[in-house]
């Protein structure tokens, strides 16, 4: 077992990475939060949240996970990314899985801190986040809803794991209303959730629950007591109905299948683009995963892409967090979002894949970083 140590401001860092497919430095860098719930953050090289991903590596991530989970789930499962940094993970995942699975009904929906008035849904929380309230919706279709109400696995995925203790309120609350789940597969690129811990969490549940990650390890954050915190800014939403600003077949009212776009646009746009450009997709909070499609398409035609998304999360710059934008959000909450990372100039090419109407924020960092913005409502893609 290795060892590796990170100096934060917040404080220090200490790993024991166990034996891994994988390289530590592969998958991730640090960052401090502005957070004295939990002062660091493990910046993952593969979310297109805070880091800009290569597609392909994100691709090859989805399906080594996936590759993982063969033979584990038996029966009907629903797959749930956590929002809002692995919402776009959990669906990638989930669609290299349903490209290799059986006959049986699977269902991908992730989680979202954006409320959705009429529509049943399970609430719980996240008590180390920076915005700790979050939603889990019951699929109003009713072919969808019968997949989440008695499907016999859950998988719950997640960027990293490091108590456990989100997905133990998640299981409580999805138990509720399907109480004949028979097991629970628990997802992850890092997984700091030791042995003993795991046992805890079997305990709490008559239930199989099994572990599954790229790379474990044992963390240990010993705080900078020194380091004064600054007030944390507002990143809850309002508790209104966000239905106008949001796109509902992407994945919060759950879907089955892959999900596709139109490339005709795309393709149009990319005529006059020269193959030495570098491109950059960017998506929005939690809406991800269709920049991380339009990336992806753009990356086997030959360009030089990377992916990402805006995002809530107050971070500190230094570290792996060398640049910082901050703006008003766009989903109507008037709250700061950020982009990290990203330069204006720094790309040939910028496109912003956004699933709320045009609003005076997205039209700022569309001007900021001089980019081409595509609207996703309704399963299709239009410039906006």
């Amino acid at each position: 077992m290795s060892t590796h140590t990170v100096s934060l401001p917040t404080g220090e860092l200490n790993l024991n990475l166990a034996a891994s497919d994988f390289c530590l430095a592969e998958l991730t860098s640090y960052a401090a939060r502005q957070n004295p719930k939990r002062g660091f953050l493990f910046v993952s090289k593969l979310l297109a949240k805070y880091w800009p991903s290569k597609p392909a590596e994100m691709h090859h991530m989805h399906h080594y996970l996936a590759q993982s989970l063969a033979g584990s789930i038996q029966g009907s499962s629903v797959f749930i990314g956590m929002a809002e940094a692995a919402a776009g993970l959990g669906q990638g995942v989930y669609e290299a899985y349903v490209n290799q699975a059986t006959n049986a009904e699977h269902l991908f929906i992730h989680t979202s801190r954006y409320l959705l008035a009429g529509i049943q849904r399970l609430d719980f929380q996240e008590q180390h986040s920076h915005a700790s309230q979050f939603y889990l919706y019951v699929p109003p279709e009713p072919v969808l809803q019968k997949i989440f109400l008695n499907a016999q696995t859950l998988v719950l995925i997640d960027d990293e794991l490091t108590t456990g203790t989100t997905f133990v309120n998640l299981i409580k609350a999805y138990l509720r209303v399907n109480p004949q789940l028979q097991r629970v597969i628990i997802v992850s690129i890092l997984n700091f959730v030791d042995g003993k811990r795991q046992q805890q969490i079997r305990q709490q549940f008559e239930l199989d629950v099994q572990f599954i990650s790229a790379l474990a390890a044992k963390v240990n954050f010993i705080p900078n007591p020194d380091y004064c915190y600054t007030q944390i800014p507002n990143v809850h939403s309002k508790l209104d109905c966000k239905r106008q600003h949001l796109c509902l077949k992407a994945g919060r009212l759950g879907v089955q299948g892959q999900l596709h776009f139109d490339t005709a646009t795309l393709k149009q746009l990319t005529q006059n683009w020269q193959k030495e450009q570098r491109i950059l997709v960017l998506g929005t909070g939690e809406f991800v995963h269709v920049a991380f499609l339009m990336a992806r398409y753009l990356e086997q035609q030959g360009w030089d892409v990377r992916v990402q998304s805006t995002a809530r999360s107050p971070l500190l710059k230094g570290d792996a967090i060398k640049e910082k934008m901050e703006f008003i959000d766009n989903y109507a909450d008037n709250i700061p979002n950020y982009l990290y990372n990203v330069t204006t100039g720094q790309y040939d090419q910028v496109i912003i894949c956004h699933e709320t109407p045009m609003c005076t924020s997205l039209q700022q960092l569309v001007q900021q970083l001089n980019a081409t913005s595509f609207y996703y409502a309704d399963g299709k893609i239009s410039l906006s």
